[in-house]
Formats: C-alpha cells, sequence, structure tokens
C-alpha cells in the first residue's frame, strides 16, 4: 500500500519543511561496486557515507535497508548488516560521522529541517525518525503560526506532516514527548492553548 500523501507542502510551510530525499546513486555504476570495505574504488564505505550524508540524520536500521535496496538485494541479509555496521564503526572512530541514540548523521550539523515523505516512499514510522527532526517539525508548525495552535493542535499537524495517525500507534505519545521538551527547554511557550517559538523566528 502506497504512503498516505501528506497534505503538507513547502507551500504551507517555512523552508524548515522539505520532502525526504534518498541518496542518489543514479550516477554511479552499482555493478562496478566493490563491496570489500578496502577495495581501491568505490566502497561500502563511501555509499555508507553518501547515505548519511544524503539523508543524516538516518537511523541505523533505515540505513542498513537502503544499502540492501542500493544493492538490490530483496532484504537486508545478517552479513550486510554486519558489514554496514563495522563501516559505521571505522567512520565513527575516524570522526566522519557520528551517533547519536542509533542515529547517524555528519558531525557538528544541526538540524535544520524536518522532511515529509514524498509520494511512492515508504513513509517513516516514528521510530526510525531522530527526536531532533521531529522536534524540528513541532517547533516550526508553532513559527508558521504563532499563538493559532494548542499542543494538541500541534501535536496533530505533526503527525499528518509525517503521515502518521494523531490519535493511534507510538507517534502521539513520541510526539508529546518531543513537545514537553521544547517546552521545558524553554524553546517554545504559550503552553498549553497559544504556542509560540521564543525566539519569535
Amino acid at each position: 500500500m502506497p504512503p498516505r500523501k501528506s497534505s503538507s507542502s513547502t507551500r504551507d510551510h517555512g523552508d524548515w519543511a522539505v520532502p525526504y530525499q534518498p541518496a542518489d546513486f543514479t550516477d554511479t555504476d552499482m555493478t562496478a561496486v566493490t563491496w570489500s570495505a578496502r577495495a581501491p574504488h568505490l566502497t561500502l564505505e563511501d555509499v555508507v557515507y553518501r547515505h548519511v550524508e544524503a539523508e543524516g540524520p538516518i537511523q541505523r536500521l533505515v540505513l542498513h535497508r537502503h544499502i540492501a535496496e542500493v544493492k538490490y538485494e530483496p532484504r537486508v541479509t545478517a552479513w550486510g548488516k554486519h558489514s554496514a555496521d563495522a563501516v559505521v564503526s571505522r567512520l565513527t572512530e575516524e570522526g566522519r560521522i557520528v551517533e547519536t541514540n542509533d542515529f547517524l548523521d555528519l558531525p557538528n550539523r544541526p538540524c535544520r529541517a524536518a522532511r515529509w515523505p514524498l509520494p511512492g516512499l515508504t513513509r517513516r514510522p516514528v521510530e526510525h525518525v531522530a527526536p531532533a527532526e521531529r522536534q524540528r517539525a513541532l517547533l516550526g508548525l508553532v513559527e508558521d503560526r504563532p499563538r493559532r495552535l494548542s499542543a494538541e493542535q500541534t501535536l496533530a499537524a505533526a503527525a499528518t506532516f509525517f503521515g502518521w495517525s494523531p490519535r493511534t500507534g507510538s507517534a502521539p505519545a513520541r510526539l508529546m514527548s518531543d513537545l514537553y521538551r521544547l517546552r521545558d527547554s524553554g524553546t517554545i511557550t504559550g503552553w498549553p492553548d497559544k504556542l509560540e517559538s521564543v525566539d519569535g523566528s
């Protein structure tokens, strides 16, 4: 079943809202890729880094799946998962990528945008969206409509943005926890009925 198209678009929101763009390997002859970690040509290390560069913050399990897709494999194999994790460990040790709570990204790259699912792409479950990205969406919605959304309305709008149900599943609880973090950190005020960004942006 194709993902439900989000009602959100860049026309509805500020520049914090962007479509999810998968890593692009259209310019790469995947038959020429050597999946050995230490080959002299395009390697698994290159593929992992390009995924993290394009899609970070990316959850580790999502990275596994996307690498399998690049390799035209029907599922993630134990060997593929082990190989990818070994490369992730090496890139992390080298400081080329960082990992926070199982989400991979480039060092010192703040989360400035939240990504909605393009039609035809698999909708990410809430567990596969980094808390920083979920919080960016919540803050962006408040910034777009200062003092016009309650906490419950902001939660529902964020769930719709990502293509989740605002009332069932684990998304509502996680989004509300994210919203509490924004409140408790002093990022938003006007709780709970007229939320607005503290910096007024």
